[in-house]
This record gives C-alpha cells, structure tokens and sequence, in this order.
C-alpha cells in the first residue's frame, strides 16, 4: 500500500504508448515537463506549448486542425496507460490531471510521468468503468477537450471523436487478447460520457484469412489531418468507406 492506504500500480511495460514514469522530474528537466491539471486553461502557456508542437510537427495550416490532432495523440498517450490497466486487470490507475505531467514532443507528447504511482479506490457502490469515467474523462480528457475547444473553436464532436480515438487506440495498439478488449471497450464507450459510443467503432480484422486478429478503430468524425502539410488522411480517416478502410488496415491478401 501507498499514500495514505492507496495499492501501488506499477505500469505496464507495453511499448512506449505505456510508458509512464514516476515522481518529479530531476531538475535538469523541470522546465520541459507540464503540468496536466494546468491545460485546462484556455489561455494558459501549457495549452499554448502543446499546441504549438502539434501544428509544428504536423505542418497544420489552422490552429482547430491542431487542436483535433493533438486531442487524439493526448488521449492515445497521456491516459492510455489507465485505459488498458483497466481493462486487463479491472483497476484504475492514478492518471487524475492533478497526478499527471506531460512532456511536448515535435508530434504532440515525448513523455508521461505520474507524481505517485497508485491505484485509485472506487466510491461507496461506484464500480471500476465509472471510476475510469470520472477520472480519466470527465476529471482529465473532456476539461482538456473543453479548453481546445474555447481556444481554437474546434468543434466539440471532434474533439470527442479525437478523445475516442485515443482511447480506443490504447486497447487496439496491444495485439493480443482481443476478445477481451473488444468486450472491454464496448462496456467502456456505451456509458462514456461525452457520446464517445456515436463516435466510432472498434473493428476486427485479420491480415491473412487464417492469421491472427486484431482490433482497430474507425472514426466517425474528421481530425483534419490531411489538411497538414503532409496532405495525407489519417488511417481511420471518416472520409473513406468503411470497407475501404477495413481492407487498407487488413493489407494485401
């Protein structure tokens, strides 16, 4: 146990999407770290920094396409290590804002750290989805949504689709127990807050017919990002049939 009777959560070492690093940053560091809790401020120099890394790094030509992206990306790094503990082990981790720093990178976030690695302890009758709602949605992701929102005047559905997105990518990007994930993200999305449930689907597919399966996530909302300098469609992009999409991620038979 650990702060004040809270159970030690020691993050999964999957891949960079799941790494997450614990306590304060050395001081040789601590003016590249931000803290999450701050980005909730729409006028704030941490929202700014993010912002202004992503459309760097993206080449976006207008600050609301920057903002869709850089949604996606926090989602899919910042909180992703939460989303997939939950749903391995039906715990919640500590990935409160208040608990979080985040460090920008050229393409959105270079780092993830935790002041205290933790488990966080459901309420009196709450169970484990709701306590990954109340703190990973509504105390973490949709304020930061809200803020890009009142800063860039994106939309607030595509700012949901780009919360979605990331969150599904933290179940998809695992490669393995796909049925369980599959069941994992649809007890995760029906009762989102948000109407992150409307905003896309997870869907199976398989790059040969008798090779293995694997989850991806098809958006039902525009993230821009082929407005950026690249001119190139994300992957999930709504622009593209969902059939077509389905055989580009499947590949070639």
């Amino acid at each position: 146990m650990s702060d004040g009777g809270s159970p030690v959560w020691t993050p999964l070492p999957h891949g960079p999407r799941w790494q997450v690093t614990e306590g304060e940053p050395p001081a040789s560091e601590a003016g590249r770290w931000l803290a999450a809790d701050r980005l909730a401020d729409p006028a704030g120099e941490e929202l700014s920094t993010l912002l202004e890394r992503e459309r760097t790094g993206s080449g976006h030509r207008t600050g609301h396409a920057a903002a869709l992206t850089l949604m996606a990306v926090y989602a899919g790094w910042v909180t992703a290590a939460a989303v997939l503990h939950w749903a391995l082990h039906d715990e919640v981790p500590d990935m409160r804002s208040g608990n979080v720093l985040v460090r920008p990178a050229a393409h959105g976030i270079g780092g993830v750290r935790v002041r205290r690695a933790r488990l966080l302890v459901p309420r009196a009758g709450e169970d484990s989805v709701r306590l990954l709602h109340r703190t990973v949605l509504d105390g973490h992701l949709l304020p930061v949504a809200d803020a890009l929102r009142r800063r860039t005047r994106a939309g607030a559905r595509q700012l949901g689709g780009g919360i979605a997105h990331g969150c599904a990518t933290a179940l998809c990007a695992y490669g393995a127990e796909v049925d369980l994930l599959a069941a994992r993200w649809r007890q995760f999305v029906d009762t989102a807050p948000g109407g992150l449930a409307a905003l896309g689907e997870v869907a199976r597919v398989r790059r040969a017919p008798d090779g293995p399966e694997r989850l991806v996530y098809l958006r039902n909302t525009c993230c821009l990002y082929y407005t950026s300098a690249e001119a190139v469609r994300c992957a999930s992009c709504c622009l593209t049939s969902r059939e077509e999409r389905l055989r580009a991620y499947a590949g070639p038979k």
